[in-house]
């Protein structure tokens, strides 16, 4: 099977869990949450994929724009730290997952277990 092809499922996990670990951060500091969801978005890209990668991206800026900065729940941020936060870590999280999900399509052959 090629690795480049959709797949909703692989996408739809990585916001879920995206989402999940937002809200879970809500009362952590925005420095911190923001390194976490970065962190994040490299795993979804090297377990599920492009796909995966690209939805904890998108799901991750999300959250922390809405749940995690001050005020929480609502889409305002009075923090000028905040919203420069807000673009380096799309761009951050952007790169991690890409970095993740050639990570993940360059496995060596020989490491998974042998067919015979």
């Amino acid at each position: 099977m090629r690795d480049d092809v959709f797949d909703a499922d692989r996408l739809m996990t990585g916001i879920v869990v995206t989402v999940a670990v937002g809200l879970a951060l809500v009362y952590v500091p925005s420095g911190l949450a923001m390194t976490a969801l970065v962190g994040l978005a490299f795993v979804c890209g090297r377990l599920g994929g492009r796909d995966a990668g690209l939805g904890s991206v998108a799901a991750g800026s999300f959250m922390f724009g809405w749940a995690i900065t001050q005020p929480h729940f609502v889409w305002e941020i009075e923090s000028t730290h905040d919203i420069v936060l807000l673009i380096v870590g799309f761009v951050a999280a952007t790169v991690a997952s890409e970095i993740g999900t050639r990570a993940r399509s360059h496995r060596p052959r020989g490491s998974g277990p042998s067919r015979r």
